[in-house]
């Protein structure tokens, strides 16, 4: 029961400062901390410490970042494959501002897309939770029909890039579940509608199983068979660094889906508490993956109460 992972892998350099940013000025930072981050470590930190038998598949360049991620990644002990190149590596800048506010420089390097020869490279799985970074759509859609003959469960969270591209619909349709954001799915159908209203159709053109759209702080809308499910969120202990909640919730999403086996009503109320669960703990921590639930933690919020409210679609 092994889940495929595919995306980024980066050094997030975290930075805090109490000032306000003005042109020409020169910002005191107080607090300094460094970090992996990136779609594809972000997701199987969360299958590790739910005990899942997990692999990693990502690029980075032979320059010095690599080598620090490399290095944090043995210390993590995560399970990996690596496809290295001549160049430069994936980093982030995360500026944390007064106020909640936040500003991310991201240098993309080598790790921006994969080619059609990397991903003949990777093994076959029972599940595969995907990031497509910036693969152009006809190599990824290649990629998705090779895999779809066997597998159980796919899960794709796209880049922008990828989703505004016109031939991504059709790798679309050869998934099973959809995370976006409600800017994303905008971006992608070219309409400014009420979330609910965007979902719907979102849902009915792709005819995929599950389809999320995140809404940050207001919750989240999943929409399976005939149904829509509006939920809210665990509300923060206290609000510190939101980078990575999008990749907490849909890694730990999707792993209730491989854990339970199935997916019913009841499965996937049980996948949305996993998923805002996780998001809300990792806002309470710096980076992308310090504050991610063990698996123990996640059943006490089973036990908590998240608004839940589910609709005919």
């Amino acid at each position: 029961m092994k889940i495929i992972t595919l995306g980024t892998a980066t050094l997030d350099i975290i930075l805090k400062t109490d000032q306000e940013i003005k042109q020409g000025s020169k910002i005191e930072i107080h607090d300094v901390f460094f970090s992996l981050g990136g779609g594809a470590l972000n997701a199987v930190t969360t299958f590790k410490n739910l005990n899942l038998d997990y692999l990693a598949y990502f690029r980075l360049g032979k320059d010095l970042i690599g080598k620090i991620i490399l290095q944090k990644i043995k210390k993590e002990k995560l399970k990996t494959k690596i496809f290295f190149h001549q160049g430069d590596s994936q980093f982030s800048i995360v500026l944390l501002l007064p106020q909640k506010e936040r500003t991310i420089f991201v240098y993309r390097g080598l790790s921006d897309h994969f080619n059609l020869q990397e991903l003949n490279q990777i093994q076959k799985g029972d599940f595969y939770y995907l990031t497509t970074a910036n693969t152009k759509p006809d190599v990824f859609q290649k990629f998705l029909k090779k895999i779809k003959t066997h597998s159980k469960l796919i899960s794709l969270n796209p880049s922008k890039i990828f989703l505004t591209s016109p031939k991504s619909q059709e790798s679309l349709k050869l998934i099973d579940i959809l995370f976006l954001n409600y800017e994303e799915a905008s971006d992608f159908l070219k309409k400014k509608l009420d979330p609910k209203t965007i979902g719907k159709e979102l849902y009915k053109k792709l005819k995929i199983k599950v389809l999320v759209l995140t809404l940050g702080n207001k919750g989240s809308l999943t929409f399976f068979e005939n149904k829509i499910f509006s939920a809210g969120i665990f509300k923060p202990k206290k609000f510190v660094d939101p980078t990575g909640a999008g990749d907490a919730f849909a890694s730990a999403f999707f792993a209730s889906l491989v854990l339970n086996k199935k997916i019913n009503e009841e499965i996937i109320k049980k996948a949305i508490t996993w998923g805002s669960a996780n998001a809300s703990a990792n806002i309470e921590k710096l980076g992308a993956q310090i504050g991610l639930l063990k698996k123990n933690d996640f059943f006490k919020y089973e036990r908590k109460k998240i608004s839940l409210k589910i609709w005919k679609n």
